[in-house]
């Protein structure tokens, strides 16, 4: 495990003008998910102007709104809020940008610009039938970003993505200041093992609020079944082992003490296996590890992005 060194790293990330110029505004939060209070209380936020740390009212306004930007023929729906350098959360596999919820706002506002896409086929972006491989998925990360125009972001990725985004880090190092891999999954991919991810994730949903099981099944059945399991598939067929030594950007693992699908020795491996890697483990975190109830996710992300050194790109070796 590499330690992390202490320095400041201020290239200010705003909305571009490509993004503003296609812009669109709705609430879209099922009436399941308000019913069982998640976006009550996001409003709850909102109304709190006199929150610390920039406001947190603000940025959940802004978050629980929906924005649009047209991406190689598809139109990619994105939520986004507050200023400063950029902060892309990528969701894991069946759901969507609505699964930051309890992130995305808290981040922005302290003094960060936090977006999170829908990627192709998942929540309100449309994509090809079936489902992307893990490489696809990383591509398509990269071409809204570009369409973004965004400057070098921390990615933040959950379970499948963080796969996506070891890709995005390897192939396109240039547009990555640094990696969060929360709950990363890759650990062995035989048939017994995936259908005990299957049933580990059915008891890890269980044990998690009935709005987030809510909203994790609506975002399941919006994405179709097939699409789910095809994704998953490609998932388990790749290994993401082999890429870490090629990851040149600090890597911040973290993972729960108590993640029926991502054992915490399998997180060492990967930290092990990374050029700067840390770890962090919270010891009654499940899989849904992003979603902790008392902030302590959120704190690790921030506590590591303002310990990065100035970004600048690492020549090969």
């Amino acid at each position: 495990m590499h330690g992390s060194s202490e320095a400041s790293f201020r290239t200010r990330g705003s909305p571009s003008s490509a993004a503003q110029r296609t812009t669109r505004w709705s609430i879209d939060l099922p009436p399941s998910i308000a019913f069982c209070g998640v976006s009550s209380t996001t409003r709850r936020l909102a109304a709190d102007e006199r929150s610390p740390a920039g406001g947190l009212g603000q940025a959940a306004a802004d978050w629980v709104s929906s924005r649009w930007i047209p991406v190689g023929g598809r139109r990619v729906r994105y939520r986004e809020a507050g200023s400063g350098d950029p902060i892309v959360l990528v969701h894991g596999l069946g759901v969507s940008a609505d699964y930051w919820m309890r992130n995305g706002p808290p981040i922005a506002a302290t003094g960060f610009r936090v977006l999170a896409p829908d990627l192709p086929g998942f929540g309100r972006t449309a994509g090809p039938e079936g489902g992307l491989a893990v490489g696809e998925q990383a591509r398509s990360v990269r071409e809204w970003a570009a369409a973004m125009e965004l400057p070098p972001a921390v990615y933040v990725g959950h379970s499948l993505s963080c796969q996506s985004l070891l890709e995005l880090a390897v192939a396109n190092p240039d547009c990555v200041r640094a990696l969060v891999l929360a709950a990363p999954t890759g650990e062995g991919q035989s048939l017994p093992r995936l259908a005990r991810q299957l049933g580990g994730f059915l008891r890890d949903l269980h044990r998690e609020s009935a709005a987030l099981a809510i909203l994790v099944l609506h975002a399941y059945l919006r994405a179709g079944l097939a699409r789910v399991l095809r994704t998953w598939r490609l998932g388990a067929a790749h290994d993401p082992m082999p890429l870490l030594p090629g990851v040149r950007v600090p890597a911040l693992v973290v993972v729960g003490k108590n993640d029926p699908l991502v054992h915490v020795e399998f997180a060492t491996r990967m930290v092990d296996a990374l050029t700067d890697g840390r770890l962090t483990v919270i010891p009654d975190g499940t899989h849904a590890v992003i979603l902790d109830p008392t902030g302590r996710f959120n704190a690790a992300v921030i506590d590591f992005v303002r310990s990065l050194p100035p970004f600048s790109i690492r020549p090969s070796t």
